[in-house]
């Protein structure tokens, strides 16, 4: 995994500490020279309330480049699923500083950025179909292409295991940069937000398994 990035001070978009780390997993940089093709997968920490240490945070999780060729849908069962089949290492397999580590590093949260299109769901039938088959998970490059007004954008979902949800998108300028992250919607709903839940529970229960509570 990639190194931890402290969340203070990022916008929390009404959504605490929750929109901290998925503000600062849509800004993440990537490593020289890499472009985004598929999506990005991110781990948050201590985000619920009486987190054991003082600082929300979150970790790039490391996926397999093969991904980018399925759809997010997929790829979100496929981890899940590799969660739950993956045995518990037996008692003594971590030393006592990776006991301390775990301890104060709490998995609360979790935070999938990909590219997409950005569109106004109120404007038009059209756009509330795309809209819906995003946060379903079956928007396909090159939906938006037929909606009017559909610009280049970075998208992040974020779920909480007490549920919270949150959409930002980050609309690409024409220079190429992405502009600060807005939140879309109250509470969004949709498949990759229940996908994305099961992915963060699957995840949580491992490490709590596996370095205990």
């Amino acid at each position: 995994m990639s190194m931890f990035r402290s969340a203070e001070g990022l916008p929390d978009h009404g959504c605490g500490a929750l929109g901290r780390v998925a503000h600062g997993a849509l800004t993440a940089p990537l490593d020289p020279g890499e472009t985004l093709r598929g999506a990005r997968l991110f781990l948050g920490y201590n985000t619920l309330p009486d987190p054991p240490f003082p600082l929300a945070g979150f970790i790039e999780y490391e996926m397999d480049p093969r991904t980018a060729e399925y759809d997010l849908g997929s790829v979100l069962r496929l981890l899940t699923e590799s969660f739950r089949a993956q045995p518990v290492p037996p008692e003594g397999a971590f030393d006592d500083g990776h006991r301390r580590s775990a301890a104060v590093m709490r998995v609360d949260a979790m935070v999938v950025v990909f590219p997409g299109r950005a569109f106004s769901p109120e404007h038009s039938p059209p756009a509330r179909a795309l809209w819906q088959n995003l946060v379903e998970g079956y928007y396909r490059d090159g939906d938006a292409e037929a909606c009017a007004g559909a610009r280049e954008a970075l998208v992040g979902l974020g779920v909480d295991r007490a549920d919270a949800r949150v959409i930002l998108l980050a609309e690409r300028g024409p220079a190429g940069a992405h502009t600060q992250p807005e939140r879309v919607g109250e509470y969004p709903e949709g498949t990759l937000y229940d996908l994305l839940g099961e992915l963060l529970d699957a995840q949580y229960r491992w490490t709590r398994a596996a370095f205990g509570p």
